[in-house]
């Protein structure tokens, strides 16, 4: 999915980009450090409830459905550029089905510095390493898509959703401010030695008055190993 560009504060930026910059060194220690917000790992899945409402401005109307959405660590290999990956499949579902779908094959590379997922060829990162609480990084950096900034914003002691108890956590916001004409929003949190716990984004625009874009929200609601 694509991500927009969105005007920032120069003070903001400069005093808050200084702490992630993409030049820095680590030690194997730091990756350690903040890997364990993603684990990686053969058989590892993670099952997600999804609400999600697209809004259509050509149609002039809105689709809302509920989803359950499962992901799949399933093996290591090297990518084309030569770093040590791992591929996941996703599975969908409507929520009261009960067959999945399988989606395209993806995958997530563990670097020194940060964490990646390839999706539909498109390279994101995800975290950066070590996790520093207002750490700045563009989850577009290695693909061709706007810059689109996000921050450690919090370091949580105890996280809950009602269903998980992921312990040490820690939430990721967008860097930026939203233009009049739209509403834009995206919040992750991981769980140290579970992974995304929650997903939370709005990319909607006015068009003609008409809405455009999508809001969803991901939950975790079981994780384990195969």
């Amino acid at each position: 999915m694509r991500f927009g560009f969105y005007i920032l504060t120069l003070s903001l930026f400069t005093l808050l980009f200084g702490s992630c910059r993409k030049d820095r060194k680590q030690n194997p220690e730091d990756r350690e450090i903040g890997s364990q917000y993603m684990p990686i790992k053969e058989g590892m899945y993670h099952i997600y409830e999804v609400n999600r409402i697209i809004f259509d401005a050509f149609n002039n109307k809105s689709d809302t459905s509920s989803l359950i959405i499962k992901e799949i660590q399933d093996s290591f290999f090297t990518d084309n550029i030569g770093n040590k990956a791992i591929r996941y499949y996703r599975l969908t579902r409507d929520a009261n089905a009960t067959e999945w779908e399988e989606e395209r094959a993806y995958y997530h590379v563990l670097r020194n510095t940060h964490i990646e997922s390839v999706i539909e060829n498109q390279r994101y990162i995800r975290l950066t390493l070590p996790v520093i609480k207002e750490s700045v990084w563009d989850i577009n950096t290695y693909n061709n898509s706007s810059q689109y900034l996000l921050f450690y914003s919090q370091l949580i002691e105890n996280y809950t959703n009602g269903t998980i108890n992921g312990g040490k956590s820690v939430e990721i916001t967008r860097l930026g401010r939203d233009l009049p004409f739209e509403e834009n929003f995206f919040k992750e949190v991981y769980s140290a030695n579970i992974g995304m716990v929650s997903r939370e984004f709005t990319s909607i625009e006015t068009i003609n008055n008409r809405l455009e874009g999508i809001k969803e929200k991901f939950e975790l609601i079981e994780y384990g190993i195969e």
